[in-house]
């Protein structure tokens, strides 16, 4: 006999963070196990946004991440600190700074995305390429659900 499958929208939110949970494990020993530096992956994705968009602001970090500008501020401080990204003069504000990582958060980038990409193919490497794209478009779905909600609320 076949059990019914849980269709509570609850056992589907527990479903994703317990996957999500498991998903950070498998980062942070994906990591770990390359021997670099111990860089939060938060960190890093943070790092990673500055390589994609050469220049971009804390501001602009914190519209894109949905992080409020205190956090970002927080984890800009700590990525210069730690010397894997500088900040230079806006030519046009000069109350903002262009964040641009140094040649070690490039590095470290890379160490990421490699990490970024096992933990993928460990995790989705067995779906159909079919399959793929409509857990994207569905989770793209979600998420603009969620957006609306909190603009709405705001």
């Amino acid at each position: 006999m076949n059990p019914r499958p849980n269709t509570r929208p609850s056992a589907a939110l527990e479903a994703l963070l317990s996957l999500f949970g498991g998903m950070k494990q498998a980062m942070r020993h994906q990591l770990q196990s390359d021997g670099g530096p111990a860089t939060a992956p938060m960190l890093l994705r943070m790092l990673q946004l500055c390589k994609r968009q050469p220049g971009i602001t804390q501001q602009g970090m914190a519209l894109i991440t949905g992080r409020d500008k205190g956090q970002v501020a927080r984890l800009v401080k700590e990525l210069v600190d730690e010397g894997l990204l500088t900040r230079e003069d806006h030519p046009d504000d000069r109350r903002s700074h262009r964040l641009q990582p140094t040649a070690a958060g490039l590095a470290a980038v890379e160490r990421f995305e490699t990490a970024d990409a096992a933990v993928a193919e460990l995790i989705f490497g067995e779906l159909s390429t079919a399959e793929v794209s409509a857990l994207t478009e569905q989770l793209t779905r979600l998420k603009q659900r969620l957006d609306e909600h909190l603009a709405r609320a705001e």
